[in-house]
């Protein structure tokens, strides 16, 4: 009984050494990763993200002068217009303005974690600034709706010790996505992209209804405040195979263009632009994080530059 329990205890060590080890080894491959898709971890815990100010109206901006004889643009949308993990100065908003040169000037108003109704709300600040133009960005998730639950994922832990080590440790992190990717594939939980299409494929549904008609809405308010909008769809780039490969979005794409020639509204999808990349992580901010790096906000700023500037003039 005593080896035994020698065995025992020396293979618990051995277990606890390889799990510091490994602990440090994967703090030292990620050391670069300075944002994270979910606030809660270890990365976005202990790395600090790019500096952030934000103007009187609390969106991250520079503060606004109430006239200007310059053409003003308003950029509406969610944390990808916000600029999640890059600096200002990086965000496609910036990179327009700086194109575009003196007689213009455009102001981001994006909010994290807005959908369309957050829009539709933000879009009343944003007429208020007396714009030009107002570009929507709208990105996958914008047309979940209030009566849509995501799908969660049963955690690798019991729930205490999983929110104390979530948030200290970056191998525990990476085992719990791992978790969550074996239980979608068999079965366990349901997949955000199954959920998504089983909420939102048919454009007859209540919920596509509800979210294609608060997009109508937005470009409906806009112009009856007699301000031109126009609106441009990211791509989900986590969700995007090797040029665009088994992505499973498109029918979301679709519907938005369908209601944009409805409306009349000028348009640009991204989904071509990430189609050309061998591997989207390469557009990736962080590991950890899905959101545009500064190369994609690059890249995008040139699209949309190539959509509107004709409209712009």
């Amino acid at each position: 009984m005593t080896r035994r329990l020698l065995r025992l205890a020396f293979a618990l060590l051995v277990l606890a050494l390889a799990l510091v080890v490994a602990e440090f080894a994967a703090r030292v491959v990620f050391r670069h990763a300075r944002t994270s898709g979910n606030a809660r971890d270890f990365v976005a815990q202990h790395r600090p993200p790019p500096d952030i100010r934000t103007n009187s109206l609390g969106f991250r901006e520079r503060e606004i002068p109430p006239t200007s004889d310059r053409y003003r643009i308003v950029v509406v949308g969610d944390s990808f217009t916000w600029g999640q993990g890059v600096d200002e100065r990086d965000r496609f908003s910036d990179l327009i303005g700086d194109a575009l040169g003196p007689r213009y000037e455009v102001f981001n108003f994006g909010r994290p974690g807005d959908n369309m109704p957050e829009h539709l709300e933000v879009l009343a600040q944003a007429l208020r600034v007396s714009p030009d133009f107002v570009l929507l960005q709208l990105y996958i998730n914008d047309f979940e709706t209030a009566s849509m639950q995501r799908p969660e994922p049963k955690p690798l832990l019991p729930a205490r010790w999983d929110r104390t080590l979530e948030r200290s440790s970056l191998l525990y992190d990476l085992l719990r996505d791992e978790w969550a990717t074996v239980q979608q594939q068999v079965g366990i939980t349901d997949s955000y992209a199954r959920y998504m299409e089983r909420n939102l494929r048919d454009p007859a549904s209540p919920n596509a209804r509800l979210a294609y008609g608060q997009l109508g809405e937005f470009f409906d308010r806009a112009r009856a405040a007699g301000v031109h909008v126009g609106c441009v769809l990211f791509p989900a780039p986590d969700s995007l195979g090797p040029y665009g490969r088994d992505y499973p979005f498109g029918y979301l794409h679709e519907g938005v263009r369908r209601i944009c020639a409805e409306k009349q509204v000028p348009c640009l999808d991204l989904l071509p632009l990430y189609s050309t990349v061998a591997d989207p992580r390469t557009l990736w901010v962080s590991p950890f994080d899905a959101h545009p790096n500064a190369m994609s906000h690059h890249r995008a700023a040139e699209q949309i530059l190539s959509a509107f500037r004709s409209v712009w003039r």
